[in-house]
């Protein structure tokens, strides 16, 4: 199997069940795990940091077991997918041989757990014929075995049991954090004496009395699911934003050293509209290096944020406040020469200011050396 074989099986297979596809960066982190590569060779590829890159492989590798139902990691991926793709049906051998593909119709996997088999087989008729997949367990142990095999959706305790009661077997899945996410609903019979706060204690969700009235066992697993969906999608997106949040600083700490390092003086600033009239009174500062904030006779966090900016910017060329309302109104981009002096510093610059959303960037170079040097020429030209 090559590994181009490979990513096919695993994207069709994500999208069919989660609606998702593989990104760009996630087939790096496959190919480098199919190929016993290390994390670095992915971050150095996509000039991502070693950090970025693991934070996504744990994510990925957990989304993957997921929709396997297997244990995928770096270390196993290769070999359990090469098994999964030769014991994998393809949907239209499934249609030949069933009326319905189960894996891709069951509204969710439900795992029963009790000792009297009455129940069970109660239980797994009324679930299956409402298009749940169902696997019923008879002991414990047993149970718990096919648990860390396969991970349900819901499952559907019975409290009082030989060997492992139902107390018992909920305290070990949520002390396990591969099985803690699962709910336990507990079953019990109306003549038990149960102690209902432990039931909840151990970590139980939900608790069903016997005898079960189908549609109470339905609406009691369809809130569970509904739940733990709202659970998935919120997880997803806090994942997600705080991968926003990391890129932004890594972006912001790149564009920082940038600024920094510049030999010219930069800044991005806004609009400060009129709320009623919607005409510019004044500027906001976005973004300033120290190059320009000097310029302006200013530290670099005292700009930030900063309104009020008229008189300033009026102090390095008379009416570049005007000027930069312009640059705003009509997107025509503005350059001008000024002279600057400070103590014992005489600087001549070129200031060009460009439209930036509703704002303006504006970007002044030092070209002293270059008015010398025409000076230079003119006197040389005179003299001769």
């Amino acid at each position: 199997m090559t590994f181009e074989e490979a990513v096919r099986f695993v994207d069709s297979t994500l999208e069919s069940k989660t609606g998702k596809k593989l990104t760009l960066t996630e087939k790096n982190i496959l190919q480098a795990a199919w190929n016993n590569e290390t994390y670095s060779n992915v971050a150095e590829s996509l000039y991502l940091s070693i950090g970025h890159i693991k934070d996504l492989a744990s994510r990925l590798w957990q989304r993957l077991s997921d929709t396997f139902r297997e244990k995928i990691t770096k270390n196993n991926f290769r070999r359990l997918i090469e098994e999964l793709y030769v014991t994998q049906t393809f949907p239209e051998e499934k249609i030949a041989e069933n009326d319905t593909d189960e894996s891709l119709t069951s509204k969710g996997n439900i795992l029963i757990i009790g000792d009297l088999i009455q129940n069970l087989q109660l239980l797994t008729e009324v679930l299956s014929k409402r298009g749940y997949k169902v696997c019923s367990i008879p002991n414990g142990k047993i149970g718990l075995r096919t648990i860390h095999k396969h991970p349900p959706d819901v499952i559907l305790l019975d409290i009082k049991m030989p060997e492992m009661d139902g107390y018992e077997i909920c305290k070990i899945l949520k002390a396990d954090e591969v099985t803690s996410e699962i709910p336990v609903i507990f079953l019990s019979g109306l003549d038990e004496i149960i102690d209902k706060a432990k039931a909840f204690q151990v970590g139980g969700v939900d608790l069903i009395t016997k005898p079960f009235q189908p549609e109470e066992v339905i609406a009691r697993i369809q809130t569970q699911l509904a739940f733990q969906q709202q659970k998935r999608q919120l997880r997803e997106q806090i994942e997600k934003h705080q991968q926003t949040v990391k890129i932004l600083y890594q972006s912001r700490a790149v564009l920082t050293s940038l600024l920094n390092s510049s030999q010219d003086g930069i800044a991005a600033i806004q609009t400060v509209r009129d709320l009623m009239t919607e005409e510019i009174n004044d500027f906001r500062c976005l973004v300033v290096n120290p190059i320009f904030a000097k310029l302006l006779g200013q530290k670099r966090k005292d700009l930030i944020g900063k309104t009020s900016l008229k008189k300033l910017l009026n102090q390095l060329i008379p009416t570049l406040f005007d000027s930069l309302i312009s640059v705003v109104e009509t997107g025509e981009m503005i350059e001008k020469t000024f002279y600057w002096e400070n103590n014992d510093q005489q600087n001549w610059y070129y200031l060009t200011a460009i439209k930036f959303g509703d704002g303006c960037s504006i970007t002044i170079h030092d070209i002293t050396n270059l008015k010398i040097i025409q000076f230079k020429r003119q006197m040389e030209m005179y003299l001769e």
